[in-house]
């Protein structure tokens, strides 16, 4: 077996290092070794990691230097890692410009993975911004890698022999015995999510079904607006924003579930809404991105019609008034250990990549 490289953005938070951390288990098996090149990362004994630093400025001027300064780093850093015949990927890796150059200068196999676009979240520069450098990025690579069939259809790209579908995995997780009155919703605080539209179904849904609770697990640039709005609406006695948590404390809270609730604009493979599955818990989910490719409505989750707050209330009252629903939450258990498993996921990797 050869040797991989994986290729990272600089990492904001801990969420994109768990899913990072995944896709180094699901390749591990295939490699003799594995280094990871990025910024802030935790070791692993699935990797060799390789930090290289980068500090966030506030001021224009100093983030442009900065960013270049990183590209150097990088590009000087890979130089010693990399060599000929080594696999390269590049996972959640829209900025590493000057590692691709290398990979092409050095002849090195090269993988990028695409996954939902933020641009259809909002339309600011940022997001627009993010997506050129996918698109770029993407172009320049071997294969287009993503997580499902339906995020590259999203993005007009049709399977061909230069894409692979290349998924992750959930751990095996407790099925609770008796769930209480509640509905969570897992995501970033952020317009993309509908999350204040989902307040306010919810507060809808509520004046009908009081028995029912929300709690917001997360957190994001919508938190004290999302606060604030839960106090116009005098909803505090039954909408409950828990913040970030971490996965223990995460799986503690959603063992109460009955249903996640996962409006959303745009979306990869959602992690959120594959963690609920494996605990029985089914999901209200729009249909976008790999969502299609998981949810089968009124089978193993349900989906909903629209993303605004007449809609999210709508279906909170069928779906949860409905009485397959424990029909669907084995189902969806089902679907994981069909398709998500860490052994699946590794096997499908295999095959993807022809080994």
């Amino acid at each position: 077996m050869a040797d991989a490289v994986v290729f990272m953005n600089p990492v904001p938070s801990k969420a994109p290092q768990i899913s990072a951390f995944k896709f180094l288990k699901v390749i591990a098996v295939s490699f003799d070794k594995i280094s990871i090149i990025s910024s802030s990362l935790d070791d692993t004994e699935d990797a060799n990691v390789i930090n290289v630093k980068y500090k966030k400025q506030s001021n224009k001027v100093l983030r442009i230097i900065n960013f270049i300064w990183f590209q150097l780093k990088v590009f000087l850093k890979a130089m010693i890692t990399l060599k000929k015949g080594d696999t390269a990927f590049f996972w959640v890796g829209d900025k590493m410009f000057s590692s691709m150059l290398l990979c092409k200068l050095k002849g090195v196999k090269t993988y990028f993975f695409l996954y939902g676009m933020t641009s259809l979240e909002n339309a600011s520069k940022k997001a627009q911004t993010t997506k050129k450098s996918q698109d770029f990025l993407a172009s320049k690579a071997d294969f287009v890698c993503a997580e499902s069939k339906a995020v590259l259809s999203d993005r007009g790209i049709e399977l061909s022999d230069k894409t692979r579908i290349i998924h992750l995995y959930v751990d095996d997780l407790e099925v609770s015995p008796k769930r209480e009155n509640k509905v969570g919703m897992l995501c970033r605080l952020a317009s993309g999510k509908c999350v204040l539209e989902s307040i306010e179904g919810f507060n809808e849904f509520h004046s009908k079904h009081p028995e029912y609770s929300l709690e917001i697990v997360g957190d994001g640039i919508l938190y004290d607006e999302c606060k604030a709005l839960i106090s116009k609406l005098n909803a505090e006695s039954f909408i409950t924003l828990r913040g970030w948590l971490l996965h223990d404390e995460l799986f503690e809270v959603m063992k109460d579930w009955k249903l996640l609730l996962f409006p959303t604009k745009t979306e990869g493979m959602p992690n959120s809404v594959l963690e609920s599955m494996s605990m029985g818990i089914p999901a209200l989910c729009s249909p976008v991105g790999g969502i299609k490719d998981i949810i089968k409505d009124k089978n193993n989750g349900y989906v909903l019609k629209n993303d605004d707050a007449e809609s999210i209330a709508q279906a909170l009252c069928e779906v949860l008034s409905d009485d397959t629903l424990d029909s669907v939450s084995a189902s969806a258990k089902a679907t994981i250990n069909d398709k998500f498993t860490l052994i699946k996921a590794q096997e499908n990797f295999k095959s993807q990549m022809g080994f």
